[in-house]
Order: C-alpha cells, then sequence, then structure tokens
C-alpha cells in the first residue's frame, strides 16, 4: 500500500521522530517512507541536529545549573563584610526559588524523565537491533507516553 502523506507530513512526523524520539535518521526515513538522502538533506536545511541536542539537556543537567547558581550566589554573600553576610530581598527571593525548582526536581518522576529513558533505551537498540524492532519499540513507547502524559 502506497503512503498517502504528503511532503509536510512526512517533514513533521520526520522532525518529532529526529529530535524528540532521537531516533537514527536511516530509521526515520524508512518510518515516514523518504530516502535516507531526503532525511539527511531535511536535517541540514532546517537545522533539525541542533534542535535535537538542544532537547536532550536532561533533568541532571538542569540541577547541576540550579546548584551552581546557589553556590555563586551563596559566594557572593559571603564575600559581604561580617554583619552584612545575608540576602537583600531580591537575594533572598532567588534562594527560595531556587530551592524550590531544585526540590521538585529532585523528587518528582517528570514526564522528561521517562522519555529520557526512553530515548535512552532506543538508541541502545537501534545498535543491537533491527529497524522493524526499533520501530516497534518506539511506536510501543510512544503509546506508552501517550497514556502517562493523560493522567
Amino acid at each position: 500500500m502506497a503512503d498517502k502523506r504528503n511532503t509536510s507530513d512526512k517533514q513533521y512526523l520526520a522532525k518529532i521522530l529526529y529530535t524528540r524520539e532521537q531516533l537514527a535518521g536511516k530509521v526515520v526515513a524508512k518510518r515516514v517512507g523518504v530516502s535516507e538522502k531526503t532525511m539527511s538533506r531535511w536535517v541540514d536545511t532546517f537545522g533539525w541536529k541542533n534542535l535535537r541536542n538542544r532537547l536532550l539537556i536532561g533533568k541532571d543537567q538542569i540541577l547541576s545549573n540550579l546548584y551552581e547558581q546557589m553556590e555563586e550566589l551563596n559566594t557572593s554573600i559571603r564575600k559581604k563584610n561580617e554583619g552584612q553576610r545575608y540576602g537583600n530581598t531580591k537575594e533572598a527571593d532567588i534562594q527560595i526559588k531556587l530551592t524550590a525548582s531544585i526540590r521538585n526536581l529532585e523528587t518528582d518522576l517528570a514526564i522528561a524523565d521517562l522519555v529520557e529513558s526512553g530515548i535512552r533505551f532506543i538508541k541502545y537498540l537501534q545498535k543491537v537491533g533491527t529497524i522493524d524492532q526499533v520501530l516497534e519499540v518506539s511506536d510501543l513507547w510512544n503509546s506508552f507516553l501517550q497514556t502517562s502524559i493523560k493522567r
């Protein structure tokens, strides 16, 4: 049966599979029904590699950045003269917000964590499995994520 999706639909699906699901270009090409050359051209033309890389920032990196910000703020406060080593209103507000963000990230299992786990597994599967296995698992994983989001 011929694929009846138009080029725009194929590009959109390819973008999602390549950037968000982190599938290899050849897997995406087969899944959306285009050549690997076309897929490669789309990745280059539309800057999907950069977008894909921006989406890779996970919880650990965000937490690390927040801890660095908190440490820099505390270092700045410690440099003040004795008797004035406390945060002003703005610094105290920043500390409260950073602390809340850190607490939320350390205690919540977010959809992003599920996505990251799935991406890591699918990347592994791309190395050891067949394209058909990758496609089947990624479809199942996507279904699982959709169900998780709807709760």
